[in-house]
């Protein structure tokens, strides 16, 4: 199952989100907004540490099997075959430990077609392969156990819930060491602009607190923290 179309992406530059913002300026932005709830729960972290996820929401929604037998892949293979540039590949599972949504194999396929990355709550594996092809992928840790007979994907591009924060396809994800925040797509481009005027602020009061001006002053001066 599929949603009709595929959703609009508001104009942003992807790398001057990727390089010069982060979760923390994109949450202060959406909190000034009134949007309080838009970060996933701690917990769910870059596989390597250095990695910034940044692209536009692809929603799969998955289900629990308790029977190996069938097409356990079907789905999935489906749901990847089906991503553009720049699609982040958002996969919820009730924060479940008992199997890994996502590992290397997705990963190449995703990464051929032009993925942004993949966000889940629930495990992957293969990380070593992951990380060397450089995929920036977010979960909420690492396990070695299939998802054959455990769960299998029902439909993509289709709104799904993390920590109860919507996910509609089209949204602006991001993520890094801190963790992951969502943007409505309605709100990205204002969010992101904000962010970006914020993110120069801060750089003018650490330049100012580095040459020792007192906090006060530089907070007064500036406006952020």
């Amino acid at each position: 199952m599929t949603a009709d179309a595929q959703p609009h992406h508001p104009a942003i530059d992807l790398t001057e989100v990727r390089t010069e913002l982060n979760t923390a300026l994109l949450s202060d932005i959406l909190d000034d907004l009134g949007h309080t709830r838009q970060c996933l729960d701690a917990g769910i972290a870059p596989i390597a540490p250095d990695q910034v996820l940044a692209g536009f929401a692809f929603p799969v929604l998955i289900q629990r099997v308790y029977d190996p037998s069938g097409a356990p892949y079907e789905g999935v293979i489906t749901a990847v075959d089906e991503l553009s540039a720049d699609d982040v590949v958002v996969i919820p599972t009730g924060r479940a430990t008992d199997f890994a949504v996502w590992g290397e194999l997705l990963s190449a396929a995703a990464h051929a077609r032009g993925a942004a990355g993949v966000l889940t709550d629930g495990l992957v594996r293969d990380t070593r392969a992951i990380r060397a092809l450089g995929l920036p992928v977010l979960a909420g840790g690492a396990g070695p156990r299939d998802s054959k007979g455990r769960q299998e994907t029902v439909a993509h591009r289709v709104a799904v819930r993390i920590d109860g924060v919507r996910i509609e396809p089209g949204d602006l994800v991001f993520g890094d060491a801190d963790g992951a925040v969502v943007i409505p797509c309605r709100l990205a481009e204002k969010v992101v602009a904000a962010a970006l005027d914020k993110a120069r602020a801060e750089r003018g009061l650490l330049r100012a607190l580095t040459s020792g001006t007192p906090m006060t002053k530089a907070f007064k001066n500036f406006g952020v923290l």
